[in-house]
């Protein structure tokens, strides 16, 4: 199969997948406004009644889906920061419900639409992408479900989060590593922008001696920071790391305190996620590979997060969703052989 053909049938599997996740989880929420999880505490839930009308409501403050709508019904920041804890950091990830939104367009129904199709979307082309890259690196196109398969993913689709988009343009960063155009960085940017945390893969590429794979970090962290500054002067405390980060495996430590009451389906998501951290800190200690630095620096950001993210399995999930994504993509060009000429030329030599 070719590597365009690949991307096109996983594009399609992947989208199937994704429609199916969102139609389950809106179904068993009582309807499509149950998917931004807008909670009974929220105080952003009378803003977004006012735009659905009556929802389905979950327990205490909600999920992250409400803050993307929020954001996109007010996205040059004139009310909704108040509301939200650390309402410039929920800005530096503007750009899922920027373009959910058209830019401002659409609100209503047509907003919580355009969420929707951008997740679907991201979590297609994502599958497409990484299938396209493995097949160039002549392994099976298979590996594709290293996304698909990826409960990271599946979250990010039926909560309505930003990680499906930022995954996508993550996996387009480095199909254009691979094909040696710096568009690369373009991509790269994108994908902080959507969630400002995916900047680690870039970092990880840019651990190298070709001062051209600088500019694969260089230029996402460059946008971030002037995206940053702007919602520091307009909202305060754009450079927020909203207390995620911390000592080396303390915030782990501590947050085994909640796990006991924890039920199977989060249990699942935070041994997904302890198990990735530990995999990816193996596999970047032990395997050479053209990712062997940003898989270090995905694990090495789960040691460093504090229970703000582990206290939640389905937190940590979606965080370290890349790292089984990356390892997949590092064994399939360290055992494959690439199909195409202009592999053998650009920078992705193993590390050293």
């Amino acid at each position: 199969m070719t590597p365009t053909s690949a991307f096109w049938k996983w594009f399609l599997i992947g989208g199937i997948a994704a429609t199916l996740l969102v139609v389950g989880q809106a179904n068993e929420l009582g309807g499509y406004a149950g998917l931004l999880q807008v909670g009974e505490e929220s105080a952003v839930r009378p803003m977004i009644e006012e735009e659905l009308g009556q929802i389905p409501l979950a327990a205490h403050f909600g999920h992250d889906g409400q803050i993307s709508y929020a954001i996109g019904l007010d996205l040059l920041g004139r009310e909704v920061p108040d509301l939200l804890d650390h309402g410039a950091y929920r800005y530096r990830r503007v750009l899922y419900p920027g373009v959910a939104s058209l830019f401002g367009l659409l609100d209503g129904d047509a907003l919580l639409a355009g969420m929707i199709v951008v997740a679907v979307l991201s979590a297609a082309a994502a599958a497409g992408l990484l299938a396209r890259l493995v097949t160039q690196f002549g392994r099976s196109d298979w590996l594709a479900l290293a996304v698909i398969l990826n409960p990271g993913l599946w979250l990010s689709v039926r909560l309505l989060t930003s990680d499906s988009m930022a995954m996508a343009l993550m996996l387009l960063g480095l199909l254009w590593v691979v094909q040696g155009s710096l568009a690369a960085a373009v991509a790269f940017a994108l994908s902080g922008l959507a969630k400002d945390s995916y900047l680690t893969t870039a970092g990880g590429l840019a651990v190298s001696r070709d001062r051209r794979r600088w500019l694969l970090f260089l230029i996402p962290a460059g946008a971030l920071t002037i995206w940053s500054g702007w919602l520091t002067l307009t909202m305060g405390g754009g450079y927020s790391s909203r207390g995620n980060l911390g000592l080396p495996f303390v915030g782990i430590a501590e947050a085994t305190s909640t796990w006991a009451s924890f039920e199977a389906g989060e249990l699942f998501y935070l041994a997904f996620a302890l198990v990735s951290v530990a995999a990816g800190l193996l596999y970047s200690a032990f395997v050479r590979s053209w990712l062997r630095w940003p898989i270090l620096a995905w694990s090495l950001l789960g040691v460093l997060s504090t229970n703000w993210v582990w206290d939640l399995g389905n937190n940590a999930a979606r965080v370290f969703a890349p790292i089984a994504v990356l390892i997949a993509l590092a064994e399939a060009r360290r055992t494959g052989t690439e199909s195409t000429a202009s592999t053998e030329k650009v920078a992705v030599r193993e590390s050293e």
